[in-house]
């Protein structure tokens, strides 16, 4: 019982933050819903009721899922999602895209399948070959022109070929050598 106590005065305070309510509009809350001004004082149904006015006021609980990080390399239904995975992890070393999980990835995932035909994907993990490759170049597209800006910024040199800026390997080796130049 003291584990459901403690999270649901958590939740108070989290709720009280969120609302925005200062100590005395907070403690007149608890008054007025438990006549005590101290969760510490309170009952779970006490604490339940806090909560209930709180929601009632517009506070949303948020569900807190864990991250799930990538599975080791080698493992998916086709070599393209292992790529795919891998380049999602150094764009977030990079600093390209702030969350480097595999829910982040889904959620990328479920994006950019939902904008071809409407058949989103839920999983990186459950993509077909074609899928997988479409969403494998939208991300070395993504991570090379953040790369090339990256580089121009700093003034560093970029590859080129005859069409212009070299492809991907190309500027992301170029990359990763310049960074390593103290």
């Amino acid at each position: 019982m003291l584990n459901k106590r403690n999270h649901l005065i958590q939740l108070i305070h989290v709720g009280k933050r969120e609302l925005q309510l200062d100590d005395a509009t907070y403690r007149a809350l608890l008054q007025r819903e438990t006549h005590k001004q101290s969760c510490k004082a309170m009952s779970i149904k006490e604490l339940d009721a806090v909560l209930a006015a709180m929601e009632r006021q517009g506070f949303k609980r948020k569900q807190r899922t864990a991250k799930r990080y990538s599975p080791k390399g080698g493992k998916a239904r086709h070599p393209e999602i292992d790529k795919i995975r891998a380049i999602w992890i150094e764009m977030h070393r990079h600093s390209i895209v702030k969350d480097g999980s595999e829910n982040a990835l889904d959620a990328y995932v479920r994006r950019m399948t939902n904008r071809s035909k409407g058949q989103g994907v839920d999983a990186v993990a459950w993509l077909e070959r074609e899928q997988a490759v479409t969403i494998l170049e939208s991300l070395k597209a993504w991570h090379r022109r953040i790369a090339i800006a990256e580089m121009k910024e700093r003034g560093w040199t970029i590859p080129t070929n005859a069409d212009g800026y070299a492809g991907y390997e190309a500027v992301l080796d170029s990359y990763h050598y310049m960074q390593s130049i103290p």
